[in-house]
């Protein structure tokens, strides 16, 4: 129990009370358990648990001995003194007086003391039934060994029990001091401790292993430096001999160290140190074969698991390399329906079915020549197929365009020579169009099909022609077109009109039928208006979009309906499309047909979230990042046609056009942009009366 201080009125009056409480020697104890490295002490009549070793964390700790998270709350509790049966707090030392009197356990600058009458004790002190030591300047000692006796975290003096200090094990015998220099059996367990009392573990003393938590070891392996060991019962190690253990055969050296990655009498240790059989095993990169009976293979031939080997006079397995009529791969397997590269003959070669080489036949887009031997780099005729081919440096024949003693040569996709390819597709996002001076004239979008010129070439650039324009374009932004499985534009007509097909999905209106078109013929145009034949000529394409439209705001507002189109944001936007017209002078139904095929008739994603219904600002590399936004519909359409005046009509480009001229040019990288709109203006007009 803790004593509470009683003082008289009279002398409370002068004397301070010191905020420390005072604690009675026999009454010194503590409720909670000390920190994990705090050890428990052990009554000497109490039998200590056989688990106790110290390769758990902590051994026993000390159960009844002071607790810091206690003693530092107390410390801080006011002293209370009882008077006439009432209570008063004392108010806080350093408000009253220097010093205070100083019983029990003190914590002075981080480190333990315990005081009777107001001075430290030295030396030995039993405190709680617990033996302490304190130096000269009464501070106790703690985690340390002091003239052989160990004390732990809390102080307590260690018995018959393990303590760890400085990451090291010491074991305390009853009398509270430390083994040194001689073996201890403990919980029926054998440990081995040094001069110096400290746990041997992981290492061999007279032969003997002791493993990583000291125990000695029996009837187990042992690894201490990356090397193992074996104990028998009696715990010694084995020496100088095999030893089967578990079924598996062991060799031990003169030094007890297991044998591994060596021979031994034509036998194999393998890494784990067993011996080898019915495996492959591996020296210094070279493959060995086990028998079942342990030994390797020599000078033979081999099927394991289904693969041929082959092994030479030091047992080592064949790799890259003929033996006769075969080839053993890297692997060592036989080769077989595979390709293998042999490099004294620096050549690729083919093991058929059996394994013998192919020789004047296609393996694929490969051609095997006699003997073998892969052609490459150089032109190969098959009668076969009544063509050339020319096989690259790596065997592959050539397709696309290829440049051949600094000529441009094309081959189809099956590697066949084109003697006179007519077409390329466009392979980046967008691709540039340039003058014979370098000049960039316009650029065409990713898929485009355009015709090549053989006659003409500049360098790296390829003479060609799209949508009117004629010019270069860098050979890397062209893939060759085999005419009989691409899709080529061309144009064909129903008897009523002449349309653009455009893909095997895509087509559009672009001309009345004439009488010199045929049903069923396809057509090609440069231009879109001169043919084979006669010429068309489209007058929305070309029509100056500076003349107004001759269509009312009433009437325009009708194109959605007439055109089953719902949910637009631009229907019934006819004055706003006038307002556009009379206000910067852009023909107003040029600006609906606009806006229909940027914005799929006012509904796109870019239109809804932006109000950009004409894809200004919207590049093929971001479309949606890049376009201009605009703060309603309203002011995207006025906003549109006053930008479209400004930056292409006051320029020069009053008309949609193609790629040689209009607005095409440059507004959009679709090559039949214009003809697109020119198609839909033309469709709105037939609908609404044709007034224009």
């Amino acid at each position: 129990m803790k004593r509470t201080l009683l003082v008289s009125t009279a002398v409370l009056a002068l004397a301070i009370v010191p905020t420390t409480s005072v604690f009675a020697e026999d009454s010194k104890t503590t409720d909670q358990s000390q920190t994990t490295n705090k050890s428990q002490s052990v009554d000497k009549n109490q039998s200590k648990d056989k688990n106790q070793t110290p390769a758990s964390e902590e051994k026993k700790v000390v159960e009844n001995t002071k607790n810091e998270a206690e003693k530092t709350e107390k410390k801080k509790e006011p002293v209370v003194v009882k008077e006439n049966n009432s209570k008063k707090e004392a108010i806080p030392n350093k408000e009253k007086v220097e010093e205070a009197h100083k019983n029990g356990w003190q914590k002075e600058h981080g480190k333990w003391l315990f005081y009777e009458n107001n001075q430290p004790i030295k030396n030995w002190k039993k405190i709680a039934s617990v033996w302490y030591f304190f130096d000269q300047n009464g501070i106790m000692a703690s985690n340390t060994i002091v003239n052989d006796y160990a004390f732990q975290t809390s102080g307590a003096m260690v018995e018959n029990s393990w303590v760890k200090i400085a990451d090291k094990w010491y074991y305390a015998t009853d009398s509270g001091k430390i083994v040194r220099n001689r073996w201890e059996k403990i919980s029926n367990v054998w440990y081995y401790f040094k001069q110096d009392g400290v746990m041997a573990s992981n290492v061999l003393v007279n032969d003997y292993l002791l493993n990583s938590s000291g125990a000695m070891a029996q009837n187990a392996w042992v690894k201490i430096t990356d090397k193992w060991y074996y104990a028998t019962d009696s715990g010694k190690i084995l020496r100088n001999k095999w030893e089967k253990i578990k079924g598996t055969w062991y060799y031990f050296n003169s030094d007890g160290v297991m044998a591994s990655n060596q021979w031994k009498d034509d036998y194999y240790l393998k890494n784990s140190g067993a011996m080898a059989h019915n495996a492959w095993v591996k020296i210094t990169d070279k493959w060995y074969y086990a028998t079942d009976s342990g030994k390797i293979l020599r000078n033979k031939w081999e099927k394991i698991k289904g693969t041929w080997y082959y092994f030479n006079s030091d047992g080592v397995m064949a790799s890259n390399q003929w033996k006769d009529a075969y080839y053993l791969k890297n692997s060592g397997a036989m080769a077989e329906k595979e390709w293998i590269f042999d490099k004294s003959y620096n050549s690729w070669f083919y093991l058929k079915s059996g394994g013998a080489y192919a020789s004047r036949e296609w393996i694929g887009a490969y051609y095997l020549k006699s003997g073998g031997y892969m052609a490459k780099n150089e032109w190969i005729f098959d009668p076969n197929y009544n063509a050339w081919y020319y096989l690259k440096e790596d065997g592959s024949y050539v397709t696309g365009s290829f440049n051949i003693k600094n000529k441009e040569y094309f081959f189809q996709s099956n590697g066949k020579w084109i003697q006179s390819p007519k077409y390329f597709k466009v392979k980046p996002i967008t691709a540039y169009i340039y003058s014979e001076s370098g000049d960039i004239l316009s650029y065409v979008n990713q898929g485009s099909i355009v015709t090549y010129d053989a006659s003409k070439s500049k360098g790296n650039r390829l003479a060609v022609s799209i949508s009117g324009l004629s010019g270069y374009m860098n050979q890397s932004d062209l893939a060759l077109v085999d005419e009989g499985s691409e899709f080529i534009p061309h144009y064909t007509t129903d008897g009523r009109f002449l349309y653009h097909e455009l893909s095997p999905y895509t087509s559009i209106r672009v001309a009345p039928h004439t009488s010199a078109m045929k049903i069923g013929k396809k057509y090609y145009s440069k231009d879109g208006e001169h043919f084979d034949g006669f010429t068309i000529k489209n007058r929305f394409l070309f029509k100056n979009l500076t003349e107004p439209t001759n269509y009312s705001a009433d009437e325009l507002n009708r194109v959605y309906s007439i055109m089953n189109i719902r949910n637009s944001r631009l229907a019934d936007k006819g004055a706003i499309f006038k307002e556009a017209e009379k206000r910067y002078g852009v023909n107003a139904l040029y600006l609906i047909a606009h806006s229909a095929l940027e914005s799929a008739w006012g509904r796109s994603q870019i239109a809804n979230d932006k109000n950009n219904f004409f894809g200004i600002a919207a590049y093929d590399t971001s479309p949606y990042d890049s376009a201009k936004k605009f703060d309603d519909v309203d002011k995207g359409i006025l906003g549109a046609a006053k930008w479209i005046r400004e930056n292409y009509i006051d320029r020069g480009r009053d008309h949609l056009g193609n790629k040689a001229t209009g607005m095409n040019v440059r507004y959009a990288s679709d090559p039949y942009w214009g003809e697109k709109i020119a198609s839909i203006m033309m469709n709105i007009n037939s609908r609404l009366g044709g007034k224009d």
